[in-house]
């Protein structure tokens, strides 16, 4: 009789951890899905450096808003080789600050080193995008969106959309 004893203690044991590991799953599925929501660095491989910027008020002056791609990625140009693929494109809300115009920097070219080695125009590591603004004086926020695909020399993410937010004081 000890014998089965032992074996549904056993068994028993193995459905408490069993049970357990199920509790531990689903508590970590619910933080991810939780840290989705919050957008961790480095998961969308693009992130706004600048946050705050000074003018004169009230007079046109040029801001830079700076951005960081992930090492061992890319994104496409704001003007791409190919029709086909995704442009990275700045849209930003005029509530407040004026945008008179926007300028992106060139790309860079970059083979790829698998397939037939196709040339793409690329961001990589830091570049920067040239407003043209007014903006009255005081605090205002600039917001917007950048939208832009990430790749890596293997693949290519699904396109993604940065909240942008900078805040610019008018002096």
């Amino acid at each position: 009789m000890q014998g089965i004893g032992s074996k549904e203690q056993g068994t028993g044991r193995s459905l408490r951890l069993l049970a357990a590991a199920v509790l531990v799953c689903g508590a970590l599925q619910a933080q991810q899905i939780d840290m989705g929501a919050k957008k961790p660095a480095g998961r969308d491989h693009v992130e706004l450096l600048s946050d705050a910027v000074d003018v004169a008020a009230g007079k046109t002056q040029d801001v830079e808003l700076r951005f960081r791609v992930d090492p061992g990625f890319h994104i496409n140009s704001h003007t791409p080789m190919d029709e086909f693929l995704i442009p990275t494109k700045l849209t930003l809300d005029g509530a407040g600050v004026k945008v008179v115009s926007e300028e992106y920097p060139a790309g860079v070219k970059f083979k790829l080193p698998i397939g037939e080695g196709t040339i793409l125009d690329v961001y990589q590591g830091e570049f920067r995008v040239m407003l043209r603004v007014v903006a009255p004086k005081g605090a205002t926020t600039l917001s917007g969106m950048l939208r832009y695909q990430a790749c890596d020399n293997a693949a290519c993410f699904p396109p993604r959309t940065l909240g942008v937010k900078v805040t610019v004081n008018g002096r």
